[in-house]
């Protein structure tokens, strides 16, 4: 039997995921961008999970979505491996339940988190991170100014399962801390969502 969190945590499943998210969730890239079909195909994605599920349907419109978000925009371009571990599960008889929580998983917000943030919890050396994300090898990863941002999920994915677990103690200890603080006026609100 498929263990769904094996396909979660998976590296491949998360890179992705990330490649997706930062265009679906962001109003400014789509408008940067607008010559990819990103109404109609987030809708023959959605539609394909219709019963009964079409996984060539579905996995053949991903391709396309990926296709033509790397070539608006090189830096969230996907790998080729990437793309054949998930056309691997879309042959497994959980096919379905995999793009599901596919769908599932690029829409959701991921946390950002620096290379400070990931080298302090896990014991890793900081300008690893920075280099990594640089040669593009951390899909989702942006640049703020001079400080680069790493998807959470990316980076677990990446990190032995000691150093994922340590990673997640520390985040969920800071959720607890900054839940005792008093509200902010910003702490707190919901993502804008995304305009399609």
């Amino acid at each position: 039997m498929m263990r769904f969190s094996y396909i979660l945590h998976h590296p491949h499943f998360n890179n992705l995921a990330a490649i997706l998210r930062w265009p679906f969730r962001s109003a400014e890239w789509k408008k940067r961008h607008g010559k990819v079909r990103f109404g109609s195909l987030f809708e023959a994605l959605d539609d394909a999970l219709a019963q009964p599920f079409n996984a060539q349907h579905w996995l053949w419109t991903l391709r396309t979505l990926l296709v033509e978000i790397g070539q608006a925009d090189p830096w969230l371009a996907y790998r080729e491996e990437d793309l054949v571990w998930l056309a691997a599960q879309m042959n497994e008889p959980h096919a379905a339940s995999s793009a599901g929580m596919f769908m599932a998983t690029f829409r959701a917000p991921d946390e950002m988190l620096t290379p400070a943030e990931i080298a302090a919890a896990t014991g890793t050396a900081e300008s690893g991170w920075r280099n990594k994300a640089a040669a593009g090898q951390i899909p989702g990863a942006l640049k703020k100014g001079k400080q680069w941002l790493l998807p959470r999920s990316v980076v677990c994915s990446q990190l032995s399962p000691p150093q994922a677990e340590l990673l997640k103690l520390i985040e969920q200890q800071s959720e607890v801390k900054e839940s005792q603080q008093p509200p902010s006026r910003t702490r707190g609100l919901a993502p804008a969502s995304p305009v399609d």
